[in-house]
């Protein structure tokens, strides 16, 4: 984890959504701003705060040359929508698929996998009950900026990319001057997977994270 500017590190945008403790085993994150479990992990990036702490999902903003990022995240193209509001709305939705598949008795990591390669293709999405369609909708939205991002920037990696960054010249004004650009319209989106020593924690995650929420 590093504040360097040339690294690929969306940041927190505002700090709108102060961080609570977790001496009480949950937190409100403060990036996403959704309730969490455990105590969190401390943002060391760029914010207006000091002290915050953000979810697992949401440290991947300042963990982008971690082995397993590309299957963890992508690279997409949204202006218009700040970091924190697009990892509240990812979050979200894949909660609610999450709780969506526990209703009905799926809540094996394998159903989770094919959630997750219905997104991207609508018809393999048919299989599963209307009830499905809404957040999926919505994850398929936010994954429809993929191609632009990968477009400007030639490559779909954020390990790639960060790296690009990371390798570009710091004496350079214009160098600097293009990565601010680049940075105002570039965003990560969550995958559905959070990987430890190769196994997707994710599922888990969701289901400490939902067990916070009154149902």
């Amino acid at each position: 984890m590093t504040s360097d500017p040339f690294f690929l590190q969306p940041g927190l945008d505002q700090e709108i959504r102060p961080g609570k403790d977790g001496s009480d085993g949950a937190f409100t994150c403060a990036c996403c701003g959704l309730p969490s479990p455990g105590a969190g992990l401390p943002w060391t990036g760029p914010s207006t705060g000091v002290g915050l702490r953000v979810c697992q999902v949401c440290n991947l903003l300042q963990d982008t040359s971690r082995a397993a990022i590309d299957a963890e995240a992508m690279l997409v193209w949204w202006p218009e929508m700040s970091q924190s509001r697009l990892m509240f709305l990812a979050r979200t939705a894949h909660q609610t698929l999450r709780l969506m598949a526990r209703q009905q008795g799926q809540s094996d990591r394998q159903f989770w996998e094919t959630i997750l390669k219905a997104i991207p293709d609508p018809l393999l999405g048919t299989q599963f009950s209307p009830s499905f369609r809404t957040p999926m909708t919505l994850l398929r939205l936010l994954e429809s900026r993929r191609a632009e991002a990968e477009h400007r920037l030639q490559s779909g990696s954020v390990r790639q990319v960060t790296t690009a960054m990371r390798l570009c010249g710091s004496a350079d004004e214009t160098v600097r001057r293009n990565l601010d650009l680049l940075r105002a319209g570039l965003r990560i989106l969550p995958t559905g997977r959070l990987l430890d020593a190769g196994a997707d924690v994710y599922p888990a995650f969701l289901d400490k994270a939902l067990a916070l929420t009154p149902s």
